[in-house]
């Protein structure tokens, strides 16, 4: 499969989105498929389509332009309409009058608000794939497509509402509903579509043919994520879900979603905890999630029960006193613990009491939110978590500890106490360390740092008293990536960063005591990217930044005492990308750039002190893309930029004078860049001569 489908992306619900198709397969498909199908460009539409059966139409800006000569495909079932995504209002109703016999309609990832209701001529449509676009209702009309089978609306962000009949299409079978968190309740007898496999998402409601038990004789797969359970009248509502019974089910969320005070009136633990254990689902689910379930303890189901877990999420159950007995699912991976404000130690009762080790597959564990856990005892110190590569540990201020992981590589720490980072000082085998939002002095960071000279990530943030690095720093032989944020009396780079051979990136960001960088940066002879941002006080760069020659990404912002950049630029062999944004003082460009033959992109905003550009830019061979944005006193383009023949795009956005002068065909600096294939001016695309 990975053969045939490469490079693949999803969405935040996990959907694949776009990939692309290996040129041997996609060359056997158009063979098989002959002149049934076409891919139709909307400018080139030639062709007698008379005969089509299934096409892909790229389209201009306005979905109205559908080309007039795609109307003239009357037999046509399938349609992949590519738009764009700006606002496109409504589909032109001419789509499903003149598509009759349309079996498949995607205009995924576009701009449209609405479908037009004449969308239920189509009667013999079976798939409509809309997610991703700015879709807020859908027409009444949807109802009357009794063929329809597929319905995906995942990502509809805007979406409010289904169509009160949707019960009507009773030949759906997938309802994709997944990422329409505006969506606050569901068409009423949903139950009745006995043909329905996939429903993403239930809201519980409380009129008519809208509660829980809607969910009893649909047999779901897949994905099904509950929402608004504090509106199940009683643990019979609960148990007549049936989700027990629902197989398939792979993932299962169970949400509670009103606020914890009003939950809390009138309702006692003994009702949370018989809700709960009547929502238990069948015993080979992979995932679940439970959110703002008030119960002060859970149920027996989620530990005995459920030996296929492999992912579990519990946020927001504020009244749990207790953590479940975990430690003894066999191949639970990744445990995600938030907003447990009862929970005051983390002891036995969460490993459990059999003779395995617990925690066996456990492989990435997050706590945050534990405002009074305060001691996290360990269970032995050679048996617990021997599969623990990544632990989290956020906003827990009182605890203590933290046992022993013998094989944790990755570990963040923020909002915690100091005892913590000593605790976590007995590690040794990290890999990456983030520390963050520690108003303490850090006098423990340096003994971690110690026992984990294999360290290849560092990031210290939002550390407010952090005056200096710790010279334990300067070991990191193998470290590539360091970031430094947010570190408001930070006055130096640490000692011995010369030593950091092996670094590849660096990042300075928001340290406002920070006055210049170290000359140890010239050390640093691996670095590839480099980037400083928001140290208001920086009012220069050294010398020695000449002697980066790996570095290929340079980016500056939001200083704006940095005056100048030295001169020495054209040591930068292998620089690619060069970005200067928020530096007003900035009133040129280091001369040496200009001998730097691998600058493929130059992004200026937000400089006004930048009166011209060099004409040396024009001797840049590479140069690809030029960004020029809020630079008001820019006034003209270098005469020579026309004979750079590498350039691809040219944007230039809040320079008003600059702008008028680049105004396609009759401004003065037009023939300049007429050549270039992508020129973006305002708010606008030109396209250039060599886009034609």
């Amino acid at each position: 499969m990975d053969f045939f489908f490469q490079d693949v992306q999803r969405s935040g619900s996990g959907y694949i989105t776009d990939c692309k198709m290996h040129d041997l397969i996609h060359d056997l498909a158009r063979s098989i498929v002959g002149h049934e199908f076409k891919r139709l460009e909307h400018d080139n539409m030639t062709d007698d389509l008379s005969e089509l059966h299934h096409s892909t139409v790229v389209c201009n800006f306005n979905l109205y332009t559908v080309p007039e000569a795609l109307y003239a495909a009357r037999k046509l079932r399938s349609l992949l309409l590519l738009l764009p995504k700006g606002d496109l209002g409504e589909v032109p109703s001419e789509i499903f009058s003149s598509f009759r016999h349309l079996r498949v309609l995607d205009l995924s990832g576009s701009g449209i608000k609405r479908l037009h209701d004449s969308i239920s001529s189509t009667i013999f449509l079976r798939y409509l794939d809309i997610p991703n676009t700015y879709i807020e209702n859908l027409p009444e009309g949807i109802c009357n497509l009794r063929n329809l089978q597929v319905l995906n609306l995942s990502d509809c962000y805007n979406l409010t509402a289904l169509p009160c009949d949707i019960v009507k299409s009773y030949k759906l079978r997938h309802l994709m509903i997944n990422g329409c968190e505006r969506l606050i309740t569901m068409p009423p007898w949903i139950g009745k579509l006995e043909y329905l496999r996939t429903l993403h998402t239930f809201i519980v409601g409380n009129g008519e043919g809208q509660h829980l038990n809607q969910l009893q004789n649909l047999n779901l797969g897949g994905e099904l994520n509950i929402r608004q359970l504090q509106n199940v009248r009683d643990a019979t509502e609960a148990m007549e879900a049936n989700l027990i019974g629902k197989r398939n089910l792979q993932s299962l969320s169970l949400c509670w979603e009103s606020d914890v005070n009003s939950l809390n009136d009138g309702i006692s633990n003994d009702d949370w905890l018989e809700v709960l254990n009547h929502l238990q689902p069948h015993q080979f689910l992979e995932k679940l999630s439970i959110r703002g379930y008030q119960g002060i303890y859970l149920p027996r189901w989620m530990t005995v029960q459920k030996p296929n877990i492999i992912e579990l999420r519990l946020i927001s159950c504020h009244r749990c006193k207790y953590l479940p007995l975990l430690g003894q699912l066999p191949l639970l991976k990744v445990l995600y613990l938030q907003g447990m404000e009862a929970v005051k130690n983390i002891g036995a009762e969460f490993y459990g009491e059999s003779m395995g080790r617990p925690f066996p597959s456990l492989e990435v564990l997050t706590l945050i939110d534990f405002p009074s856990l305060e001691f996290w005892w360990g269970f032995n110190r050679r048996e617990e978590f021997p599969s623990l590569v990544k632990l989290t540990i956020k906003k827990c201020s009182k605890l203590q500890n933290v046992p022993w992981m013998p094989l944790l590589q990755h570990l963040e720490l923020h909002s915690c106490n100091e005892m913590v980072l000593r605790s976590a000082s007995n590690l040794t085998s990290l890999s990456t360390l983030v520390v963050g939002d520690f108003v303490e002095h850090l006098i423990f960071l340096e003994k971690l740092l110690q026992n984990n000279p294999l360290l290849m990530s560092l990031k210290i943030s939002s550390c407010p008293k952090l005056h200096s690095i710790p010279p334990s720093l300067g070991k990191l032989t193998s470290l590539k990536s360091l970031a430094i944020c947010w570190c408001e009396e930070l006055h130096s780079l640490p000692q011995g960063l010369q030593n950091l051979t092996s670094l590849e990136s660096l990042e300075i960001i928001e340290c406002p005591s920070l006055v210049s960088l170290s000359e140890d940066i010239q050390g640093l002879r691996s670095l590839r990217s480099l980037s400083i941002e928001m140290c208001s006080n920086l009012k220069s760069l050294p010398t020695e930044l000449q002697f980066l020659t790996a570095l290929e990404h340079l980016t500056i912002m939001y200083c704006p005492n940095l005056a100048s950049l030295p001169d020495s630029f054209q040591h930068l062999s292998s620089l690619k990308s060069l970005s200067i944004l928020n530096c007003p003082e900035l009133n040129c460009l280091p001369s040496g750039l200009q001998y730097v033959s691998s600058m493929q992109n130059l992004e200026i905003r937000s400089c006004p002190g930048l009166l011209a550009l060099p004409e040396w830019i024009a001797e840049l061979p590479s140069l690809r893309s030029l960004a020029l944005s809020d630079c008001h006193n820019l006034s003209s383009l270098p005469s020579g930029l026309q004979s750079v023949g590498s350039l691809q795009h040219l944007s230039i956005l809040e320079c008003p004078a600059l702008e008028e002068r680049c105004r396609k065909d009759n401004g003065e600096d037009w023939p300049k860049i007429s050549h270039v294939a992508h020129v973006y001016i305002g708010s606008r695309e030109s396209q250039g001569s060599s886009s034609h």
